[in-house]
């Protein structure tokens, strides 16, 4: 959209915004925008109505707030024209202020928000089945090695996701934000972190969450230091054995991380979005790092890991 058409969407919700100017792109096809006046600011949020709805965002924000978690607050919603006008939360999210000085400090107080919403209690929330999970997977066979690198995978890569349903399955299955990572986590006006983007939350794995702020796409997987904050989330949590938590986070990373580079890539092949196609290299690389004791990927991930900057670095 143009600035001209958000300012007459805001005026049609009875606020005389003066400016409005886009804000992140999303993989969903999400656009938001601040629209401000000259005593305050909110979001719009636009979504083709063609394209999905907002009744699932504005319906886990509800259940969300009222278990006392830092959520956003929708003030009006117009389904017919695909538009939300939600809280204005600022611009402090955490990749933006994520530094070595509060690292430690925003690490343990996002883990605090995860373990209050695997707690809440949110009202007729679906579950992911196996099959989805399974067939995001596929998605990095089809779009990542197939349609983007030209490789046609390897049969390791058909038992690495068998291992990771099998896995994924049979660990504590809570609320799932199902993309728990900085991107998502702004640090509001209170010194609290407040959680957006869960349209797509369900009933999921743990492990996916806790790999989403653990091992994270824009710092190198090291295994010591996630192992060291799966301590804390396990006292908080209640959940006091830290190898199975972090076999949990193993696989759950696994499946978000090849569901996220199918994602990528498919979004840049079927639409021409280069839409974070520049982060590729390292989360594959951290996903080689936290498979490395499945000794039979190993080398069919190193193919595509060079097959990737080279195609990179032609981009």
């Amino acid at each position: 959209m143009k600035e001209e058409e958000v300012l007459n969407l805001a005026k049609k919700f009875e606020f005389n915004a003066n400016e409005a100017f886009p804000l992140k792109d999303e993989a969903s096809g999400r656009e938001y925008w601040r629209i401000s006046s000259e005593t305050e600011s909110k979001i719009l949020c636009y979504l083709n109505p063609t394209k999905g709805n907002h009744r699932d965002f504005i319906k886990i924000s509800e259940s969300l707030l009222a278990n006392n978690v830092d959520a956003v607050k929708v003030f009006h919603h117009d389904e017919e024209m695909g538009v939300t006008i939600q809280e204005d939360l600022g611009d402090e999210d955490l990749i933006k202020i994520f530094n070595d000085d509060n690292k430690d400090s925003l690490i343990k107080k996002s883990l605090d928000l995860l373990v209050s919403i695997q707690q809440s209690n949110i009202e007729k929330i679906s579950k992911f089945s196996i099959e989805e999970l399974r067939n995001q997977m596929n998605l990095f066979k089809a779009s990542f090695c197939k349609d983007f690198l030209n490789i046609d995978p390897d049969k390791s890569l058909d038992r690495l996701i068998d291992s990771v349903c099998s896995n994924i399955q049979n660990q504590s299955w809570k609320n799932c934000h199902f993309d728990f990572e900085r991107r998502n986590l702004i640090l509001n006006k209170h010194g609290t972190i407040s959680v957006i983007d869960y349209q797509d939350m369900r009933i999921g794995p743990i492990g996916i969450d806790l790999s989403g702020i653990l091992v994270d796409h824009y710092y190198p997987y090291e295994e010591n230091n996630v192992k060291e904050y799966l301590c804390y989330y396990a006292d908080i949590s209640g959940t006091k054995d830290i190898s199975y938590l972090f076999e949990a986070l193993k696989w759950g990373c696994i499946q978000r991380n090849l569901r996220i580079l199918g994602t990528l890539t498919d979004l840049y092949v079927s639409q021409n979005r280069n839409f974070r196609l520049k982060d590729l290299p390292l989360i594959l690389e951290n996903t080689i790092a936290i498979s490395s004791d499945e000794n039979f990927i190993t080398d069919f991930f190193e193919e595509i890991l060079h097959a990737l900057k080279l195609k990179m670095s032609s981009l």
